[in-house]
């Protein structure tokens, strides 16, 4: 059940839901319609997409690509003057925790995969392939740009949380539950080879829907 108390707007509905990021149950507190709403998108990442579709499965709603307008200001304060918006793979709105993750999210399905001391750590400045989710400077620059922004499109509340997260399809050496246990205890999202292999599972079980995710589960699912 949704909890009433969360956030929602017109705005919040036409960022997510028009965005063809919907749901597969929109909570009745939404009676909006839609009206004119346009937005750019890159072609995506096919283990995005993937990832995207399970975490709609799971009632987020989801954006993909989403840049961070920082002003000159903040692009000092990480020691980047010069830097283009950064860029978020992923972000998810889970509804019933009225929570936002900004989410790292890789495949690295033909490497050795992420390993656990390149994502535990805390770095004064951000550097790397995770530096969202290690550098606590520019995690909260980027996420009070980000609050803010969305403050004043009105596409979140001022109660709404903030917090990150990683989606990886390949974990270095089975430290799989390293991560699960580090990231459990920074409160933040994680889900590594098995959980998705998990989701895969539940999504190819679930009625015949024309979409190519769907159908690559239930293909690969099969006795």
């Amino acid at each position: 059940m949704v909890d009433r108390d969360c956030y929602f707007t017109k705005n919040t509905y036409q960022h997510f839901v028009l965005d063809n990021y919907l749901p597969y149950h929109i909570p009745a507190i939404v009676p909006f319609s839609q009206s004119t709403y346009s937005s750019t998108k890159k072609d995506m990442d096919a283990f995005e997409k993937i990832i995207g579709q399970l975490l709609q499965d799971e009632k987020y709603w989801v954006k993909h690509s989403v840049k961070i307008n920082l002003s000159l200001e903040e692009k000092r304060s990480i020691n980047k003057p010069s830097t283009p918006r950064p860029e978020i793979d992923i972000v998810a709105y889970d509804v019933n925790r009225d929570t936002v993750y900004l989410l790292e999210v890789k495949s690295y399905l033909d490497s050795p995969g992420v390993p656990y001391d390149e994502v535990a750590i805390e770095q004064i400045e951000q550097s790397g392939r995770y530096k969202l989710l290690t550098a606590k400077n520019y995690r909260n620059v980027l996420s009070a740009s980000l609050r803010r922004d969305w403050l004043e499109q009105g596409l979140i509340g001022a109660k709404t949380a903030i917090s990150f997260g990683l989606i990886a399809g390949k974990i270095y050496r089975g430290q799989e539950q390293e991560m699960v246990d580090y990231f459990k205890k920074k409160e933040w999202l994680f889900w590594g080879p098995n959980l998705i292999r998990e989701k895969m599972v539940l999504l190819a079980d679930k009625g015949y829907e024309n979409n190519a995710v769907t159908i690559a589960a239930k293909i690969l699912t099969r006795g």
